[in-house]
């Protein structure tokens, strides 16, 4: 930083040659205004932006306590040092107690000065540190809080300090930026030097930032719409940009409206094609939907195409939504919610299916997907498209497993009464034995060994009640048990009563 310095000493020799000392010490520190006396320095303050004043302590009408005591009630961020003779040297130590940072001997060394000088710059970067820290922090409150439920002190306090920064003295907008990849706050800084204004930048989070710019009494509507079609053009056509303009407020309390406005903007100009697109506030297309449009859309296709299991459909009814949507452009809210329907409706024809969905899918739905997360449109519809597409591809494997355990069903049906060994019926389906005997207890939650005894067992009791002139182990081989032993056994394990107490009870 430069510090910019004004030199007060009734002793013509003492001031320049101090001007001229201040001026050898470096580029760093510049001589705004070189005074005679108390009252010229006065009757130039308002006009003039001053650091630090360097005075003498006693001058006629006005000494230096008495400047310092006047600059003081007017700009109190400004620094003072003492120019003072050796008699005068209890005097200035009484000075400094007062506020003054340091005093200088006359004849002044240049050693001296150039160490005071770099000691009260190192202090003034740190002050304007610390209040460019606290000044984005009160943004930051007052950007994203509704100030209906903040306490009064807080947002009366932001609101203080921040009107004492330039940036909010007269006018100002929010300019709202996407981008990606992520714009550096560096690389920011350098494509909004055009504006020639004061503004400030603050990343509210990954790939999103939003400025605050100066607006003045000269400027008018279309003056932020201005800017930001400059920053657009100034950002490299390899950045995929998305900018949201608000219109232009007054006071920082407006903060967050002027926030809500830009996003709004934002939201719209999201769906666009182009690698880069700007949008303001005034302009804003108005919506005629209610916001529950994308959820009307599913209902029309995609959620009776699902029911039906009409994958290739469905998938088709998913893409045509995604089309109608970009027309309509819902609101993020209204449109996350329709995503995490599309997603939710996948997940619950998948039922019990949880082991076999996509890593990462435990995650929560609404916030994986959330619009504000992505760059554009296109970018937001690739990963839903993504995770549907895993989700259908899903599907699409559990009925066709779904059928190979329908045929296995089926040909058990029909010949229970031959002997049915794994091998056998994995050969039909083309599958191995251990797999089918996974695929069919995952699918079924019984093994097929249990399946085919309760498909026998069940032609069995069949038999008994129907013709009673058939003995018990007529009945077992009939349903392919040759051991009349183990037939009993099988039976009363199922049944909990051997086949002749079945029968007899039944004919009770």
């Amino acid at each position: 930083m430069i510090v910019k310095i004004a030199v007060v000493d009734d002793e013509e020799k003492i001031r320049l040659g101090l001007a001229k000392l201040i001026e050898l010490t470096g580029e760093a520190f510049q001589i705004v205004g070189i005074y005679a006396g108390a009252q010229e320095l006065l009757d130039d303050l308002g006009r003039l932006d001053i650091d630090l004043i360097f005075t003498d302590i006693k001058m006629p009408q006005i000494n230096g306590l008495q400047l310092i005591e006047q600059v003081q009630r007017r700009k109190p961020r400004i620094k003072f040092a003492i120019l003072s003779g050796f008699n005068d040297f209890e005097f200035a130590r009484s000075a400094i107690r007062q506020g003054v940072e340091d005093y200088l001997l006359k004849p002044v060394d240049q050693d001296e000065l150039g160490a005071l000088l770099h000691r009260i710059r190192n202090n003034l970067e740190l002050e304007r540190y610390r209040k460019a820290v606290a000044a984005e922090e009160h943004i930051r409150l007052l950007l994203g809080s509704d100030i209906r439920h903040l306490p009064d002190h807080m947002t009366q306090g932001a609101s203080r300090e921040l009107s004492q920064i330039g940036l909010f003295k007269e006018h100002f907008a929010v300019v709202l930026l996407r981008s990606d990849p992520e714009l550096s706050g560096e690389r920011l800084a350098a494509y909004t030097e055009a504006w020639h204004r004061e503004h400030r930048s603050i990343v509210l989070e990954p790939r999103q930032s939003v400025i605050v710019v100066s607006i003045g009494q000269g400027d008018h509507d279309d003056t932020v719409r201005g800017l930001a079609s400059t920053l657009l053009q100034r950002i490299p056509h390899a950045v995929h940009v998305r900018i949201g303009v608000s219109a232009v407020h007054q006071g920082p309390l407006k903060l967050r409206d002027a926030y809500i406005e830009a996003e709004a903007a934002l939201q719209q100009v999201w769906y666009e094609k182009e690698i880069k697109a700007m949008n303001d506030f005034l302009h804003l297309t108005k919506r005629t939907d209610d916001g529950a449009s994308p959820l009307r859309m599913l209902d029309k296709d995609f959620r009776p195409a699902l029911q039906m299991l009409d994958l290739p459909r469905a998938e088709g009814a998913l893409r045509a939504w995604l089309d109608e949507a970009a027309k309509v452009r819902p609101s993020w809210p209204a449109l996350s919610e329709a995503s995490s329907a599309v997603l939710g409706l996948l997940r619950g024809e998948l039922g019990g299916r949880q082991s076999q969905l996509p890593s990462g899918d435990t995650e929560d739905e609404q916030l994986r997907l959330s619009p504000g997360r992505f760059v554009s449109w296109h970018a937001f519809t690739a990963e839903l498209m993504d995770s549907a597409g895993a989700l259908l591809h899903i599907l699409k494997e559990a009925r066709q497993e779904n059928r190979v355990v329908e045929t296995v069903k089926s040909y058990i049906q029909q010949h229970y009464t031959e002997e049915l060994e794994l091998q056998r019926l994995a050969d039909r389906v083309y599958l191995t034995p251990s797999y089918l005997s996974k695929l069919f207890k995952t699918e079924t939650g019984e093994t097929i060994t249990d399946y085919i005894i309760s498909v026998r067992i069940a032609h069995a009791k069949e038999l008994l009640i129907r013709d009673p002139s058939l003995k018990t182990y007529e009945v077992g081989e009939m349903v392919g048990y040759g051991d009349p032993a183990y037939f009993n056994k099988v039976f009363k394990k199922v049944a909990g009563l051997t086949p002749k107490e079945y029968r007899d009870r039944v004919r009770l």
